[in-house]
């Protein structure tokens, strides 16, 4: 090949990484505006939040492209960007691989779990009493001092009214407290349960939505100081059985399923307005403590959609600081989906420990913290 043919190759490749640079760099963007953009102002951007994992990957990327061309400056075009974005980065990809994890209880420190335990088991028949038994084991095995569970279960004059029972005794918590968020039969409720070692001092539950409630629990620590812990479950994307099955259809092009998700794609509009006004409501609640507060739950969004941005505006994300890899809560159609966080405040909290452990027995792995109390707010 002539030296004049090499030049002419060289050009329209770095022609062509160009323009796909400003797409990318314009993908990037957008996911930038759907964390910041409330849902109920621009109709189907807050979608795009699913797939900034992927921007922020494609726009690395091509920096590293840059770099092994003549025109190496063009690294600024992604380079500058992800630099200004900077913080989405540890929210979303966990990099403290070579951070120590600090379990050693202390007299200012308290481990603190939340998970939702998908009813514990009802929805998988005919293992349900498997299930629940599983996650039982695992909740004695980890021994949290507070233990927040969405989507719990429970119901009257039946063996499902042990479970709380069973997991106070196994674990000796001393307060249970549970909200219903609806029912399932005639019998049977589901809702947020909370489980305590501390003496509960302050319980109050505000309504967020229809069938969606913030439980707001004051616990007095061992060294008399009070803590405030908020549990929620925010609503969800709302997909049937036959929706996942599409989602899964599409992972694999086919492209006969194209039509068909459109008949979800309202589903996905619709429950980030809901999660937007949800999650404003919420954190005008929880803006009135007097006490530090750690807000965890099924938050049904990931890192850097609005509705994380409105809570880690005031807060901060305990997987941010400690958490490793994607730390994926979902456990079904991708693993980027980590839509169950723990925030807390930083100025009397201090994160000693985070974790997020896979479990087969519920649609959700639990995320499981250490913190521990800080007397004197930091400067």
């Amino acid at each position: 090949m002539t030296h004049s043919k090499q030049n002419w190759l060289v050009r329209i490749i770095e022609k062509f990484l160009l323009l796909a640079n400003l797409m990318a760099l314009g993908w990037l963007l957008l996911c930038v505006a759907a964390a910041w953009i409330s849902p109920e102002n621009v109709k189907y951007l807050p979608a795009l939040s699913l797939t900034t994992p992927f921007a922020l990957l494609v726009n690395m990327a091509m920096v590293f492209l840059w770099l092994f061309t003549r025109r190496k400056y063009l690294t600024l075009i992604s380079l500058i960007p992800l630099i200004l974005c900077w913080k989405m980065i540890p929210a979303i990809f966990g990099l403290h691989f070579f951070k120590k994890n600090d379990w050693q209880p202390t007299a200012h420190s308290f481990k603190i779990m939340s998970w939702n335990v998908h009813a514990m088991g009802l929805f998988n028949p005919p293992h349900e009493k498997k299930f629940a038994r599983e996650v039982m084991n695992f909740i004695k095995k980890e021994s949290p001092d507070i233990l927040c569970l969405p989507e719990f279960a429970t119901a009257l004059d039946t063996p499902m009214s042990t479970y709380a029972d069973v997991i106070k005794k196994e674990n000796n918590y001393h307060v249970y407290q549970f909200d219903i968020d609806n029912g399932y039969g005639p019998y049977i409720w589901i809702g947020s349960a909370v489980f305590s070692r501390f003496p509960l001092v302050g319980y109050e539950v505000f309504v967020l939505n229809e069938y969606i409630s913030l439980l707001q629990c004051d616990f007095t620590l061992p060294n008399d100081q009070i803590v405030r812990v908020f549990v929620l479950h925010l609503q969800s994307f709302g997909l049937s059985d036959t929706d996942k099955a599409i989602i899964e259809s599409l992972k694999k092009n086919n492209p006969g399923k194209i039509k068909d998700s459109r008949t979800f794609a309202w589903k996905f509009n619709e429950a980030y307005r809901q999660r937007a006004r949800e999650a404003e409501k919420a954190m005008k609640v929880i803006k009135k403590s007097p006490y530090p507060v750690i807000v965890c739950g099924d938050f049904n969004d990931l890192p850097y959609s609005y509705t994380y941005t409105v809570f880690s505006r005031t807060l901060t994300d305990a997987f941010s600081k400690m958490g490793k890899g994607l730390g994926r809560t979902y456990n079904q159609i991708v693993p980027t989906l980590r839509i169950d966080h723990i925030f807390y405040t930083p100025e009397h909290l201090n994160i000693k420990a985070f974790k997020t452990v896979y479990s087969p027995y519920s649609d959700h792995s639990p995320i499981i913290a250490n913190f521990e109390y800080i007397a004197e707010a930091q400067d």
